[in-house]
């Protein structure tokens, strides 16, 4: 089964399929060159298909494959991106998506994007997109999956679209169960950026951003036998210096010298988050408070270790945030990917000239 790779980012539908026996990726399209360096380091591409821009794609001089996959920019229908749709140039990029369907017809299409597309613009944007896939003579479903029941610690709600020209198909990929995990367990309440979280839990949602409270993944209570082996609290990624150091324990007032940045008070308590745009952290009694790092973040997102390194060899911290935020947890592919593969194998066994499973 062969596979066009759209918005590809740092890989995340590739690192699934390359899990699944009997497929290939024909080429990829990224647009943006710290993610298509990633994707280049994780994967061999020599020989295949790419495009840096969907807008710029000829389809007369693509290859032939049997399903489209990849996330389209989701911005356009997040919160964070003020959700104006289809009037934002990232919205219209779904459009592009079509233009390749209709040219090439592949029997599948699988698109990923946040839950907000289906209330947007009071459904209306939804509805036109299954309108148009529709009209490409797409029988389409839908399922909001989180990445939290399909193996990975992270609280993450993706809806999956997936598309088929044969009508026997229906059911046959979509529902999919998981297994619940743990639940995301908060102890000190408040919003991104000052909520604290227990470690041993569920992770928030990973975030794109490379700084300010929007852009970090959530602060996390390490306990007292994580901070026994240092008695200082350092935030690894400041960007700026002057800041004062504070020992654990120590009931003093935590904040960059001549700033006014927001403090955070150390004592008895946790206290307010530190914020001063690309770190944050407090020191209590009973610890240390620490943020996601890179490396983790891309564990949340289902990559191997060998890949991680892969990526963090070539990237900085900031880009890395960025592309495991924006990515596709790998292991939520892989389970749609299955499906997928096996409906496939049935059409391709029964009759390869025709889209009917």
């Amino acid at each position: 089964m062969k596979y066009l790779d759209l918005f590809s980012g740092a890989g995340g539908f590739r690192a699934a399929f390359e899990q699944i026996p009997g497929t290939k990726c024909v080429g990829h399209c990224e647009i943006e060159p710290h993610a298509d360096k990633s994707y280049r380091a994780l994967f061999n591409t020599e020989g295949e298909w790419f495009c840096n821009d969907a807008r710029q794609i000829n389809t007369d001089e693509m290859p032939d494959f049997d399903l489209v996959c990849g996330g389209f920019p989701c911005q356009s229908y997040s919160i964070a991106g003020h959700r104006k749709g289809f009037d934002d140039p990232r919205g219209t990029l779904f459009f592009e998506i079509a233009r390749i369907l209709g040219a090439k017809k592949p029997p599948f299409v699988l698109l990923e994007n946040v839950p907000g597309l289906l209330s947007h613009d009071q459904g209306r944007t939804f509805a036109v997109i299954l309108g148009t896939l529709s009209d490409l003579g797409y029988h389409v479903e839908w399922q909001v999956l989180n990445s939290k029941d399909h193996g990975v610690p992270q609280s993450r709600q993706r809806v999956f679209i997936v598309g088929y020209l044969g009508a026997g198909c229906a059911g046959k990929i979509l529902p999919i169960l998981g297994t619940n995990r743990k639940a995301l367990v908060s102890v000190l309440r408040g919003k991104q950026g000052y909520c604290v979280y227990d470690p041993t839990g569920t992770s928030c949602t990973l975030t794109a951003g490379t700084g300010g409270l929007g852009g970090r993944t959530g602060l996390y209570d390490m306990g007292k036998a994580a901070s026994e082996s240092t008695d200082v609290l350092l935030i690894k990624e400041a960007t700026r210096k002057g800041y004062k150091e504070a020992s654990v324990g120590d009931s003093v007032d935590l904040s960059y010298a001549n700033s006014n940045t927001r403090r955070g008070r150390v004592g008895k308590d946790i206290a307010h988050t530190l914020d001063t745009g690309s770190t944050q952290g407090v020191v209590t009694l009973s610890g240390r408070i620490r943020r996601l790092t890179p490396r983790e973040c891309f564990r949340l997102q289902g990559y191997k270790e060998e890949q991680i390194d892969k990526i963090l060899a070539i990237t900085s911290d900031g880009q890395a945030y960025k592309q495991a935020g924006n990515g596709v947890t790998v292991n939520v592919v892989y389970a749609i990917g299955l499906r997928i593969k096996a409906v496939w194998d049935e059409l391709y066994a029964e009759s390869v000239g025709e889209a009917s499973c």
